[in-house]
């Protein structure tokens, strides 16, 4: 009589399957949520800026009397922060706006490049607003008036 051994010296090619589909599924999870982790920062960062931006506005206004120095329009690259500001505070502003830049999600109307800042002054002499696109797909607007907040839409808004 003959006796056969088994010799299990190693896995089969279905459990490699189902640890390496274990190891997916659980890898896809974590990367999503580090993704939602990552927009809501670069929100967070962009609101710090804004805040930021706020208070060199407020600088510009005590030097000059308005914040007519600071453009107006669409921010749509960031060429467009290196060339929008002038006087006394245009290095920090640049700066500041840059940092803005790099960190907005893109809001695409249909325009290349599409549109991330919006820099809004009715009347520059007495008020400035500005708006960016966030991450999360509202844009977050904040003004001379001291209002900042987060909205769907900006059409005709000005904080």
């Amino acid at each position: 009589m003959k006796i056969y051994l088994r010799n299990d010296k190693g896995f089969t090619l279905i459990e490699l399957l189902v640890v390496v589909a274990i190891i997916s599924l659980l890898s896809s999870i974590i990367f999503s949520s580090v993704n939602s982790v990552r927009a809501k920062a670069k929100d967070a960062a962009i609101k710090e800026e804004v805040s930021q931006l706020a208070t060199v506005m407020a600088f510009n206004y005590d030097d000059y009397g308005s914040y007519c120095q600071f453009g107006n329009g669409w921010i749509s690259a960031n060429i467009t922060c290196n060339s929008i500001f002038s006087g006394t505070y245009a290095a920090q502003a640049t700066t500041i706006c840059n940092n803005i830049y790099g960190n907005a999600a893109e809001n695409n109307w249909g325009v290349p490049g599409g549109y991330k800042i919006y820099s809004y002054e009715p009347d520059c002499t007495k008020a400035y607003s500005f708006q960016v696109y966030l991450n999360d797909g509202k844009w977050y607007c904040s003004g001379s008036s001291g209002v900042r907040m987060e909205v769907q839409d900006i059409l005709g808004l000005g904080c």
